[in-house]
C-alpha cells in the first residue's frame, strides 16, 4: 500500500492558506507583519543608523514569514526541486506491521518437552509506504496556526509589555488554545522524526512514544511557569524522573534504529535528540524574570529549524541519498 501527496492535498494547502488569510485575526497580523518589513526597509535606508534594530527586525520578519507560510513553502520547494532536476523526486516511509500465529508459539507444559521454534511463516508482513510530505504537512499548518495565535495576540496588543512567562499569563484563554496548539505541533513533529530515525517503523510504536514525549515536555512547560509554587522537593525528584525518562527513551529509541550508512535515518535521529533537549532545556531554565516572548520566541526558532531540515530533504531526492 503506498500513500502519496497528490494535488488535491495541494489543493486542500491552498484552501486552508486562503480560508487564514481572509479571517479577521489574519488580517490584523498581515499588517502588523507588513509594517515590521516596512520599518526593516526604513533602517536599511539609512546608512550606519539603526543597524541593530534593523538586524532584529528582520530576522523576526523572516522568521514570521516562514513560520506562516510552512505549508506553501513545502509544496513550493518540492515543485521547484522536481522541475530543476526534471524528475520527481521522491521521499518516503514505510511503516510495516507485524501480524502472529499465536499458535505457532506453544508454551513449555513439562520440563521433558522440547519446544519447537516458530517458523518465518509464522508470521505475516504487511508495509505501507508514505510519502513524507504528507506527514510534515500536518506539522506546518498545525505551525503555522501557532504563530497565528501569538501574532495574533501581539498584533492585538496582548504582549504590548512583554509579560512575564508565569501562571498569570495563561489565566487568558487565547493563551490556553495556544499552549494545546503547541503541544498539537509538537506532537506531529515528534511523530515525524521519530518514524524517519526508525525507518521502517510501527505507526503504533512512534504514536506512542511521540505522545508519551509531548506530555513530558508539556509537563516542563507547566512547571516552568509556576517555577514560584514548585520548590518542594517532591515536585523536583518527579522533574528528575521524568528527564531521565525523556532521556531513555529517546536514546533507546535511536540506539536501537541507528544506521551509519543511511544518512536520512542518522540526521533524523541528530535532529530529534536536538530539538527534544534544547525545548526541554529552554522551559526547564525558566525562572520568574523570564519573558513570555524570550520563550516562544525560541519555540518558533526550534519548529523553523526543524522545518528547514524537512526543506532541505524535499529539494535533495532524500531516497536517492
Amino acid at each position: 500500500m503506498e500513500l502519496s501527496f497528490g494535488n488535491q492535498h495541494v489543493l486542500a494547502v491552498v484552501g486552508f492558506m486562503v480560508v487564514l488569510l481572509f479571517c479577521k485575526q489574519m488580517l490584523e497580523c498581515m499588517h502588523s507583519l507588513l509594517q515590521v518589513w516596512q520599518s526593516c526597509a526604513a533602517h536599511a535606508c539609512c546608512c550606519n543608523y539603526g543597524q541593530g534594530e534593523m538586524l532584529r527586525g528582520g530576522v523576526l520578519a523572516v522568521l514570521l514569514t516562514f513560520s506562516v507560510c510552512q505549508p506553501l513553502i513545502f509544496v513550493c520547494v518540492t515543485t521547484a526541486a522536481n522541475y530543476l532536476r526534471g524528475r520527481d523526486g521522491y521521499w518516503t516511509v514505510n511503516f510495516v506491521q507485524l501480524h502472529f500465529n499465536n499458535s505457532a508459539f506453544p508454551h513449555r507444559h513439562s520440563k521433558s518437552e522440547s519446544l519447537r521454534r516458530p517458523l518465518a511463516r509464522s508470521m505475516e508482513v504487511s508495509s505501507t509506504t508514505v510519502d513524507v510530505q504528507l506527514l510534515i504537512m500536518p506539522f506546518a499548518i498545525a505551525a503555522c496556526c501557532t504563530t497565528y495565535i501569538w501574532f495574533g495576540m501581539k498584533a492585538t496588543g496582548g504582549f504590548s509589555e512583554d509579560p512575564g512567562w508565569d501562571a498569570h499569563l495563561f489565566q487568558c484563554r487565547r493563551m490556553q488554545v495556544y499552549e494545546a496548539a503547541y503541544a498539537l505541533e509538537t506532537c506531529f513533529v515528534l511523530f515525524v522524526l521519530l518514524s524517519l530515525t526508525a525507518d521502517p517503523s510501527q505507526f503504533e510504536y512512534c504514536v506512542v512514544c511521540a505522545l508519551l514525549c509531548t506530555f513530558i515536555i508539556m509537563y516542563f512547560s507547566a512547571q516552568g511557569r509556576c517555577k514560584s509554587a514548585s520548590d518542594s522537593a517532591s515536585e523536583n525528584i518527579i522533574s528528575i524522573l521524568l528527564f531521565a525518562t525523556l532521556n531513555m527513551l529517546i536514546s533507546v529509541f535511536v540506539a536501537q534504529n541507528w544506521a551509519a550508512t543511511q544518512p536520512v535515518k542518522m540526521f533524523s535521529a541528530v535532529v530529534l535528540c536536538s530539538f527534544t533537549l534544547m525545548l526541554v532545556g529552554v522551559h526547564m531554565g525558566v525562572t520568574e524574570d523570564t519573558r513570555a516572548g524570550h520563550v516562544i520566541l525560541i519555540r518558533t526558532v526550534l519548529s523553523c529549524a526543524c522545518s528547514l531540515y524537512f526543506v532541505v530533504m524535499l529539494a535533495a531526492d532524500a531516497n536517492s541519498l
